[in-house]
């Protein structure tokens, strides 16, 4: 799955940390990426009390991190596009303070995402349309598979 992406004026975001994010209204706000919501179970989160559906700014591209090497896939977003996240209610942390957990919306990749990217899910690609209504957009081909590293010989 998606754990990091560019936006298109070159702020790096990854999961773990805040992301900027737009309300419906247009408004501003922030949350804590942690974690992805499943674009066939969008309604569920949405029906939980206090989630919103929200948006990033406009990305450029999005990224897999190898847990194994730390190396980066990265693929080109289309033009337009946002990544939508569930903002969840918020909680307060240890320190006392508010914050919210911002879960990443997600859908099946596509089997040209899952070679490239060795997930089987990827960012859902959109914005956010009056009345918590996505325009989804198609992503773009990703590419070819990397080679595997070859391994040792003698």
């Amino acid at each position: 799955m998606c754990n990091i992406y560019r936006t298109k004026k070159g702020k790096v975001c990854k999961a773990g940390k805040p992301v900027d994010l737009s309300l419906a209204d247009g408004s501003k706000t922030e949350g804590v990426w942690g974690g992805s919501a499943t674009e066939e179970k969008l309604d569920w989160w949405l029906k939980k009390p206090g989630n919103e559906l929200t948006q990033t700014d406009e990305v450029a591209e999005v990224g897999v991190k190898d847990t194994k090497t730390d190396d980066i896939a990265w693929a080109q977003a289309p033009d337009g596009a946002h990544l939508l996240f569930v903002l969840e209610a918020p909680v307060t942390g240890k320190n006392g303070a508010p914050y919210r957990i911002a879960k990443m919306v997600t859908r099946e990749a596509t089997k040209a995402e899952a070679a490239y990217f060795k997930e089987p899910r990827s960012a859902l690609f959109g914005t956010m349309k009056p009345g918590r209504s996505i325009r989804r957009l198609s992503p773009l081909a990703a590419p070819p598979p990397r080679p595997s590293a070859q391994g040792e010989l003698f």
